[in-house]
């Protein structure tokens, strides 16, 4: 019986042959040849409401700083200070808990957010008094404002969600002032580090969450395709504290997420080791020990680890990558 007709890639239309890398319960992830990305069949963005069940990595509260365990928004911040003068507009799409808007506002920038999720961005302007916040698709952003309203417009870890990628491409290119800087983090398909696996760790890297995987080479040439100047594109080191995650999860026995279905991408937060019975607060208390353990480990081997992937080409799981709309 012959094999069903692989579907066409939704990025670049190429109908031709592709390789099936995995199934995924209704899902099938294809790898294109002409455009060297993985996607996924069906190709489909599952909306808002099936991001509430990750509420850890989606939090609802605001956050004042950014994520330690991907160095993307430094970089991207490092580099849009050399490139912009002060006071140079930012729009952070899928800007979460504000804490890249917060940084950048610090350094200067006059910032602007969209989000999805309302109830997050009322805890942003509570919390962190940003006020240019915006609970809407970029669709419908880019619809209420004029073209060239920005100096530099932020991507973070969105990319690899989205089923019209090059429409959105679109929406941020006509937003952009001539010149103007687009930063770009996604998931590193050439990953050697993956944290992204194990127990309740399979849905996050797969459909209908990440809709695609991405290299270095498909995202230079995505970008390119869509009307963008590519600067750079590269993997970033693993930062410190993604090590010291690593180190947790390798030594996970699972015996606290079952004893207090914690997630195990969450911190045990303070006021949760004072709260709950006393068999809670036995667990907790020894899960903290365990983590100051694995991070003063982290910390003593992070300059021997970060030289062996430097010698032995070894890749973070974060690409960055920084375009920019062209002159004319």
């Amino acid at each position: 019986m012959p094999s069903p007709p692989s579907p066409a890639c939704p990025l670049c239309g190429d109908t031709g042959p592709k390789s099936l890398l995995q199934t995924w319960r209704e899902y099938q992830i294809f790898d294109c040849p002409s455009c060297a990305i993985a996607f996924s069949d069906p190709f489909k963005n599952p909306g808002p409401e099936y991001y509430a069940k990750f509420e850890d990595l989606y939090p609802h509260q605001a956050q004042e700083t950014t994520d330690p365990t991907t160095f993307e928004y430094d970089e991207g911040l490092a580099f849009l200070k050399r490139s912009l003068p002060p006071g140079a507009s930012l729009l952070d799409v899928g800007c979460g808990g504000g804490g890249f808007l917060n940084r950048a506002r610090r350094e200067g920038f006059d910032v602007t957010g969209i989000d999805f999720n309302e109830t997050r961005l009322r805890a942003v302007r509570e919390k962190l008094g940003l006020e240019k916040l915006h609970a809407m698709s970029l669709e419908e952003f880019a619809r209420s404002r004029p073209p060239e309203s920005f100096d530099a417009v932020s991507l973070y870890q969105v990319l690899e969600h989205l089923d019209r990628p090059a429409d959105w491409l679109g929406h941020i290119r006509n937003l952009l002032k001539p010149g103007g800087w687009l930063i770009v983090g996604v998931p590193n398909r050439e990953r050697t580090f993956d944290p992204l696996v194990g127990p309740g760790m399979e849905e996050l890297d797969n459909p209908p969450n990440h809709l695609t995987r991405w290299t270095a080479a498909a995202l230079r040439a995505f970008l390119e395709k869509n009307g963008f100047e590519v600067s750079e594109v590269r993997a970033l080191p693993v930062p410190r504290a993604l090590l010291a995650l690593m180190l947790r999860n390798s030594l996970r026995l699972g015996l606290a997420t079952k004893a207090l279905k914690t997630d195990q991408l969450q911190h045990v937060e303070t006021t949760e080791r004072k709260s709950g019975d006393g068999r809670k607060k036995i667990i907790l208390g020894l899960v903290g020990i365990k983590e100051s353990i694995l991070n003063m480990a982290a910390a003593i081997i992070y300059p021997g680890f970060r030289l062996g992937c430097a010698m032995f080409k070894l890749q973070g799981i974060v690409l960055f990558a920084a375009a920019r709309r062209p002159l004319r």
